[in-house]
């Protein structure tokens, strides 16, 4: 800052504790611009650099009854400024730090949704190979059901009667729930159905 002032910073610092808005208004039109300049060096972004200034001017408001304790008001200036910038740059770094961590995160995500799916596709291949061991026509009726057919539609393609049908799918449940269960399959099953 400029070793020549157009003003006696000590009456101005009183004038600020006093809420006089004039001096305010001096201080703001001298430094802003030597604010401004300081702060786009830091974050070299003149968006972010001008809202910080913005933001050190109104610190220095908020601060003002506590400026007569100053003798200087471009060492407060330039203090208020610096911390602005390294919180900015250290929220921006935290930001940043988190946008990896997320990224990194949802591929893992990707990763464990395409091994689940494959996991998924190998249980039901297993229970679609157990339904087709099962005995008679145990199989058939029990294929068409998972196919959404009820049990007077799989009576009618099947030509065998609607109580038959409902017995023999039963049985073909009851023998397939004790093989999936001797292969740990059915609960596996039931959670992947959730």
């Amino acid at each position: 800052m400029s070793a020549y002032l157009p003003f006696d910073e000590i009456v101005l610092l009183r004038q600020l504790s006093n809420n006089d808005r004039r001096a305010f208004e001096t201080v703001y039109n001298y430094y802003f611009l030597l604010v401004f300049s300081f702060s786009l060096k830091f974050v070299e972004d003149r968006q972010v650099a001008e809202d910080i200034t913005l933001e050190t001017f109104v610190k220095l408001w908020d601060k003002r009854s506590s400026l007569t304790t100053y003798s200087n008001i471009s060492p407060l200036l330039y203090t208020i400024a610096r911390n602005a910038c390294l919180n900015h740059l250290r929220d921006e770094d935290r930001m940043n730090r988190r946008h990896r961590e997320l990224a990194r995160q949802q591929s893992d995500e990707q990763l464990s949704l395409e091994s689940f799916s494959d996991v998924r596709e190998e249980i039901y291949q297993h229970l679609y190979l157990e339904i087709e061991k099962l005995p008679g026509k145990m199989a058939n009726i029990l294929q068409l059901s998972l196919k959404g057919f009820k049990n007077a539609e799989i009576a009618g393609q099947t030509g065998i009667g609607e109580k038959t049908v409902r017995n023999l799918k039963t049985e073909a449940i009851k023998q397939l729930r004790t093989k999936l269960l001797k292969n740990e399959l059915l609960h596996l099953l039931i959670f992947l159905s959730h």
